[in-house]
């Protein structure tokens, strides 16, 4: 089928135009169709809120700039997000830098983890991950009580790994309590910058000799 149509100019039809103010020029007024070869269909809008734009297709990352230092725009945000091209997180996002990558920083972190221990431990898994995640440790609380001295170490191992190594595997804490019948000491720890696990590291507990000790941990998985 053939494109355009000749019209003859003739009398009995109106145009629609907008006059220019001041200068009385006529502006012909015209809608928008879909592009598409053979289609006529208009391009939906109202006066209200204008032409529609169907934004359910910008997805991930859109890119802005000035074609020499292109910045992202970033409107499904992840953890462990690249370091590699600069990015602009929609919705006032918090992002920390782990190091290789970035991850979103938690507001509410919900996961809590408690024990307590009256006798020796060694490397006692007293929080697991779930498969694939890391473990995070935003606060730490660690009481100790009875009267019987001995180190006290929470750590990250790897599954199957109970024996700690200190010097190589990673300590949250690392130290010894002495407690008496009048002082019975403790350390409450909250990090700034929250400490990461490797994934599937599970968060781990040794004690020497059969002091009493009560821990209580706040975190989250990533």
């Amino acid at each position: 089928m053939a494109d355009n149509v000749p019209i003859t100019p003739g009398s009995g039809a109106d145009i629609a135009t907008d006059q220019v103010t001041g200068t009385g020029e006529q502006i012909q007024l015209m809608k928008l169709a879909i592009s598409a070869d053979g289609d006529r269909t208009l391009i939906p809008a109202d006066a209200s809120n204008g032409m529609l734009v169907d934004v359910s297709r910008v997805q991930g990352q859109v890119q802005v700039g000035d074609g020499t230092n292109p910045v992202s725009v970033d409107t499904a945000g992840t953890d462990g997000e690249t370091n590699a091209v600069n990015q602009l997180h929609t919705q006032a996002r918090l992002y920390g830098f782990n190091g290789t990558t970035w991850d979103r920083v938690r507001g509410n972190v919900s996961t809590w983890k408690g024990k307590q221990y009256t006798a020796a431990a060694t490397g006692d898994a007293i929080w697991t991950p779930a498969s694939t995640k890391a473990i995070v440790i935003t606060s730490v609380q660690i009481q100790s009580g009875g009267t019987t001295a001995g180190t006290c170490i929470l750590w990250f191992g790897a599954s199957g790994d109970t024996t700690y190594n200190r010097g190589t595997d990673a300590a949250i804490f690392d130290g010894e309590f002495a407690p008496s019948a009048t002082n019975k000491p403790g350390v409450i720890m909250t990090f700034p910058t929250p400490i990461r696990g490797a994934a599937d590291y599970l968060l781990r507990v040794t004690t020497t000799n059969a002091q009493t000790v009560t821990f209580a941990i706040w975190g989250y998985e990533i």
